[in-house]
């Protein structure tokens, strides 16, 4: 026998339904966003369980119980591996893994000694509530914007309102022996409402995350550059001004450098090998540079550098460095390991200095290190001629 009417009830299942309605509407519109597919299948799984409370009539039946708790542990299963996907951590298999076969040995325990409703409800409770606490921890250690701080909360705040729900049971002198004693109690309308609430702030709180990620990624994709992954040209025009001010009073260097021969990597052995030595190269950047160091793809095969808080010998380490490292590099392909040279110019950005200035300085010194035979270092703070020759190393 099964009953439904149209009252408050059914809120909790309305918001379970919207907020996992959502969460896959996020996935079908890009199946790369996985975590929106672990999360709406938390909440429709979740939703799976009140249904089944909502409507039985009178105690449960077993096909009723195993119901309950196939959807407790799949959509906590799948809240715990949404949240940790969407924070980019990894799924703690060991923790929950252990938390499931504990809560199967207290519901065989509870099956076989035939316990009253109360202790099934409490074993219930008490899986939820180390099951949220747990995705609370992930939440709280791999936090890194403010959104996070509140998610994190909600887990912890619901973690207590169920650990407090379990003491009120166990204290209470409400007869809580069967299920229908249980629906009679205002207690239960009181965890209904509760639930309902979670549902709600949790919903936003993750589905504000998410924007966050979201925007993240967009912002990312706009600052950099697709094949290399480093910054472009016009997110590093930004970040070098807030680079020069963390580095004031003392000047910036500026490094500009220049593949040599690129073209006929491309002519002879593909373009396909050429993006893998643009991609090597732009890691070899990002190893041999301090992290300080902001580096771009000005296009093609010409990179830049800006090094933060530096005077001239500094930049000129750096350049040698950056020369002598591109040269021992290796970039495999399926014809050969090419190796690489590449040509350095240099100067110092004083502070109020033109950007624009020094780039067309260290261009130029760039050219001078073509004219004068490739793999070599040249500074634009010193007439060339006057400059001591940096040989291959």
């Amino acid at each position: 026998m099964f009953h439904a009417y149209l009252t408050y009830e059914w809120l909790g299942p309305a918001i379970f339904v919207s907020a996992g309605g959502g969460f896959l509407l996020l996935y079908l519109h890009d199946r790369a966003h996985l975590a929106a597919l672990r999360l709406g299948m938390a909440y429709l799984c979740t939703l799976v369980g009140f249904l089944t409370i909502m409507l039985a009539e009178g105690d449960l039946r077993p096909p009723n119980q195993a119901a309950i708790l196939f959807s407790l542990v799949a959509g906590k299963f799948f809240l715990v591996w949404g949240v940790t996907s969407l924070f980019g951590i990894p799924f703690p298999r060991r923790a929950f893994g252990l938390l499931a076969a504990v809560l199967a040995g207290l519901v065989a325990y509870v099956n076989l000694t035939d316990a009253p409703f109360m202790d099934r409800f409490l074993v219930v409770n008490g899986f939820a509530a180390t099951v949220n606490l747990l995705c609370g921890l992930q939440v709280w250690r791999a936090r890194t914007q403010r959104i996070d701080v509140i998610v994190a909360g909600l887990l912890f705040f619901q973690t207590f309102m169920l650990v407090n729900r379990i003491i009120f049971i166990h204290v209470s002198q409400t007869d809580f022996s069967t299920l229908s004693a249980f629906r009679r109690s205002e207690f239960a309308a009181s965890m209904q409402t509760e639930n309902a609430m979670f549902a709600i702030a949790i919903g936003l709180a993750l589905y504000a995350r998410y924007s966050v990620t979201l925007v993240t990624q967009l912002r990312r994709l706009a600052e950099t550059d697709a094949l290399t992954g480093l910054l472009n040209r016009r997110a590093f025009e930004t970040r070098v001004e807030e680079l020069r001010a963390i580095s004031a009073p003392l000047p910036t260097g500026l490094i500009i450098c220049d593949i040599d021969h690129f073209k006929s990597i491309n002519d002879r052995h593909g373009h396909d090998a050429g993006d893998r030595a643009l991609v090597a190269f732009a890691r070899l950047l990002e190893r041999e540079t301090p992290e300080t160091a902001i580096c771009t793809r000005l296009g093609g095969e010409e990179f830049c550098i800006l090094l933060a808080a530096v005077d001239d010998e500094a930049i000129r380490l750096q350049a040698t460095h950056l020369r002598a490292a591109v040269e021992r590099l290796r970039v495999a392909t399926p014809d050969a390991d090419l190796q690489l040279t590449a040509s350095f110019g240099y100067c110092r950005l004083d502070h109020g200095g033109e950007l624009s200035v020094a780039m067309a300085q260290a261009d130029a010194a760039v050219y001078q290190a073509k004219k004068d035979g490739r793999n070599l270092v040249r500074s634009a703070m010193a007439p060339c001629a006057g400059e001591p020759s940096l040989q291959r190393a």
